[in-house]
């Protein structure tokens, strides 16, 4: 528990300096300064800033530090080494009370997403268990368009694509949550 203290003490300084709305690039800027376990968020904090995306959408934002503080006891993997345990976010979220309804299959994915307005998607960026996992927080648009936040962790754009399954391309789901 020192070192998530030691984290939390890091975090809250550069809360100020956090950009306004969606955060994206979790490598760059002010996420890079970040801490989580032993490591940055540039290797380890997708799931934190999905996380802080999400409940930014569903207006119940919460500071980035403290959603960092309250997931890595139960979520962190090695000192997150290997980032969270995205199994554990749903978790989380309910202990929010954010409704989310957690999906384990991409066919239930694909066809209950765009019906909803936004979540959160885990997935393999490679070969699963030979690859690194990702965590992104999406929106549904009204013309159903998806808009994809961090994205990639070198650069702050939100993505945009015609659609969930575009939006995935060709990467290995693992689990989602969606509202």
């Amino acid at each position: 528990m020192i070192l998530n203290e030691r984290n939390y003490r890091n975090n809250r300084l550069y809360e100020k300096t956090l950009p306004q709305g969606m955060l994206n690039g979790q490598g760059i800027g002010a996420l890079k300064r970040y801490r989580y376990g032993l490591f940055s968020f540039g290797w380890c904090g997708c799931e934190i800033i999905a996380s802080y995306n999400l409940l930014k959408m569903y207006g119940k934002p919460q500071k980035l530090c403290d959603i960092s503080r309250e997931i890595y006891p139960y979520g962190h993997i090695l000192c997150g080494f290997f980032g969270t345990n995205v199994y554990t976010l749903a978790y989380y979220y309910k202990k929010h009370r954010i409704p989310v309804k957690t999906l384990y299959k991409k066919k239930d994915f694909l066809r209950l997403a765009p019906r909803g307005k936004y979540g959160v998607i885990s997935f393999w960026t490679g070969k699963v268990m030979a690859s690194s996992i990702h965590t992104v927080a999406y929106r549904v648009e009204e013309n159903g368009s998806i808009l994809v936040y961090n994205r990639y962790n070198n650069t702050d754009k939100v993505y945009t694509f015609e659609s969930i399954e575009e939006a995935i391309g060709s990467y290995v789901f693992i689990v989602a949550n969606i509202l």
